[in-house]
Order: structure tokens, then C-alpha cells, then sequence
């Protein structure tokens, strides 16, 4: 495990809107990104609800929490307002923060919407989710491997960047480190990070070997 300022550092700078919650709806955690996407400071929100929650939408959150206590994701599109008052149009991936099997608050991941596309926005009362497609035990390995080519990443950016469930991510990610390809070089109540160890490295090349061998037979 390395030192946990500077990996907090990392989480704190990294180019994506990480929120954390507690299952009061408090911040907990609040990432650079994210105070540069809607404008207010860590110090301005945290042990505080969501700013950018008007009344109106307050569903939102209250649903958001009610899934996470099931254990269960939720992505949904919104509309919400900077700090400057401008709207924003929002993705939001929210997912269960778990320790020692209960359900201790939620982490949400926050792109602009106009990055993707097919989202609805939130169905009030309605569960039909789009569910991943199915791939097998070595697909969903190799996805995330490749994820992580890019260096440290959360559950929740793996699970937003590879398309595979964060349950699926988080399970695969802990045969990955049994296997010791994968390390968790920081841990805390709300933020998890992991990349891959030297084996892991050396397993991803034989993984583009494989990719660049089936374009070439294709050619």
C-alpha cells in the first residue's frame, strides 16, 4: 500500500467527477473534477447535501439511496445547476459503498451527458434498466485489464469504462488480486483503487499480442 496522502492526491485531481455520499444524502467525498464541472468547492460541501439537489428533485437522491441499500447500481440522466447558475445536463453512475457486507453510503461517478448517449432520465418507479450484455469469464478479465492500461483507477471508472457492471468489476478484481495481477493500492470507506502489478503488465501484453494477431488474420 502506498503512501495515502498522495493517493488521495491522485483521487482528489483525477479527470472525473467522483462524489461520495453517506446514507443521509451528506457528502463525504468530493473529487477536483467535480468542483470544476459544477463549480463548488470540497469546503463548501462536504458534511453537506448535494447543492445542486433543488427540492423538486429530491426523488433523485431518495431514490439513488433506496437502490443503494439494496446493494444495487443505478444510472440515470438529469439536469442540474452550476454553482453560476448555468445548467447542466448530467449522467450519473451511482454505486453501493460496501464494508463488511453493509451498505455504509453511495459513490457517484458525474459526466456530462453530451459524452453519452442513450441514457433516459430517470424512470420514476420503473426498474427496466438496460442490462449488459453477456461475455464470458475471460472477456470480462481481458476488459478490465485493458481499462487499466491507463494507469490507477477506481471501481467506478473501470465499471463506467469497460460497460461491465461494478459488481461484476469488483468480483473479477478480487480474483485478479489472488491471482496477483492486480494490487488495491488504496482503500477507504468511499474510494477503492487498484492497478495492475509487474505480472499484470505482462499479461496485458499477451493480451494486445492476441488483439493484434486476430486484426492481422482478418487483414
Amino acid at each position: 500500500m502506498q503512501d495515502t496522502d498522495m493517493i488521495l492526491n491522485i483521487v482528489r485531481s483525477t479527470n472525473a467527477a467522483l462524489v461520495a455520499i453517506d446514507l443521509d444524502g451528506k457528502v463525504r467525498f468530493w473529487s477536483k473534477y467535480a468542483e470544476n464541472l459544477l463549480g463548488y468547492t470540497e469546503k463548501e460541501v462536504i458534511g453537506k447535501n448535494l447543492p445542486f439537489i433543488k427540492k423538486e428533485f429530491t426523488y433523485e437522491i431518495e431514490k439513488v439511496i433506496s437502490t443503494a441499500k439494496e446493494g444495487k447500481a443505478i444510472i440515470f440522466k438529469t439536469t442540474k445547476q452550476r454553482k453560476d447558475g448555468n445548467e447542466i445536463e448530467l449522467v450519473v453512475h451511482a454505486n453501493p459503498i460496501q464494508k463488511d457486507s453493509s451498505v455504509t453510503g453511495i459513490s457517484m461517478l458525474l459526466q456530462e451527458s453530451s459524452v453519452l448517449k442513450k441514457v433516459c432520465y430517470l424512470p420514476f418507479g420503473n426498474e427496466n434498466y438496460t442490462k449488459e450484455p453477456k461475455r464470458t469469464f475471460v472477456e470480462i478479465r481481458d476488459i478490465i485489464f485493458m481499462t487499466l492500461d491507463e494507469g490507477r483507477k477506481t471501481i467506478n471508472q473501470i465499471s463506467n469504462e469497460s460497460g461491465v457492471n461494478w459488481r461484476t468489476v469488483e468480483k473479477h478484481l478480487t480474483y485478479l488480486i489472488g491471482k496477483r495481477y492486480v494490487s488495491e493500492v488504496f482503500s477507504s470507506e468511499y474510494v477503492r483503487i487498484f492497478e495492475l502489478t509487474a505480472l499484470g503488465l505482462e499479461y496485458l501484453s499477451e493480451i494486445k499480442a492476441r488483439t493484434l494477431q486476430k486484426h492481422v488474420k482478418k487483414a
